[in-house]
């Protein structure tokens, strides 16, 4: 456990160091920076970026931050990269921090201190419920909101929209009046199932490795977005590199194949080249940006798709 959790926390350094790099000039400033939307004293802030303002009420995207559940932040990386594309192209964009994994050095030794589960999850649902309920004030449109994000955001961002409906796995939250209902969802390269790929997922979201199995996998199974899947679910965006080093281009797989079992408009767009986690829009086989303007236009501007329950 403890070699997997030294691995595991590089891998998070590593990315977060990856995401800072994008975060240099000429990357715009949040129109609201900071914006407190979580309960008093809490030290996770939301940025907004907004468009200019025609005088309509304009689709918004909340995005979440990847980075392991233990690092990374909302003006690194993915955050501040969607933010770029969506917001001259007419979106409202909630960049939000949340719970993060926090570590105590014991003997010279890196240990968990607490777990950001199930906080994480209430504050990404709290995220999307926020906006909801702020929409006049940001001049949003509170029945066209979308949800994204990236690796373990891509996670939180599935589970927040497909659990919505689920009154155990939001009970606690702060805005439990307000569902975390969207219109759709844009997942990169995320976590579907911590079944099938246990590796990153097992020591955030449950009480501890060394419990037994009967003890761990209903916990695995609460939190892992594809047991949510229903006829009802918003479509979905998935983008993901077949040669992902950090998380399995086979979990987008399950998730596709998930979501067409269940008659979800969704869209699968596999990256043959890319050869590392966490590349963002980065890439020169396919037009990404292109890609998820087009999703969020076609499933936020007009009539919600068959299915897909409006807010």
């Amino acid at each position: 456990m403890k070699t997997k959790l030294a691995r595991l926390m590089s891998v998070c350094v590593a990315l977060s160091a990856g995401h800072a790099l994008f975060a240099a000039p000429p990357y715009p400033q949040p129109t609201h920076k900071d914006v407190v939307f979580l309960a008093e004293g809490r030290p996770e802030k939301m940025d907004v970026y907004l468009p200019p303002d025609d005088g309509t009420l304009r689709p918004a995207v909340v995005v979440i931050h990847g980075g392991g559940w233990s690092g990374g932040k909302k003006i690194w990386g993915f955050p501040v990269e969607f933010a770029k594309r969506m917001a001259p192209a007419g979106y409202a964009v909630f960049c939000a921090d949340y719970q993060l994994n926090e570590f105590e050095e014991v003997d010279g030794k890196k240990k968990a201190k607490r777990k950001a589960a199930p906080q994480n999850v209430f504050d990404c649902m709290d995220a999307i419920s926020f906006v909801r309920l702020n929409a006049k004030k940001y001049g949003v449109d509170p029945d066209r909101i979308a949800v994204a994000g990236d690796s373990a955001g891509g996670h939180l961002a599935l589970l927040a929209a497909y659990g919505a409906d689920d009154a155990s796995l939001g009970e606690g939250r702060l805005y439990p009046q307000s569902p975390s209902r969207v219109r759709c969802v844009v997942d990169f390269y995320g976590i579907v199932n911590f079944e099938t790929f246990p590796a990153w997922g097992g020591w955030t979201f449950v009480k501890s490795n060394s419990d037994p199995v009967e003890v761990k996998t209903p916990l695995l199974r609460r939190y892992s977005p594809i047991n949510y899947i229903t006829k009802q679910i918003p479509p979905t965006l998935i983008i993901h590199g077949r040669n992902d080093p950090g998380v399995t281009w086979k979990q987008s797989e399950e998730l596709a194949a998930k979501l067409k079992e269940q008659g979800v408009v969704h869209e699968f767009v596999t990256l043959e080249k890319a050869t590392k986690h966490a590349f963002n829009f980065d890439t020169d086989e396919v037009d990404l940006t292109a890609i998820t303007l087009k999703f969020l236009n076609e499933h936020t501007r007009g009539a919600p798709a068959s299915g897909d329950k409006s807010p």
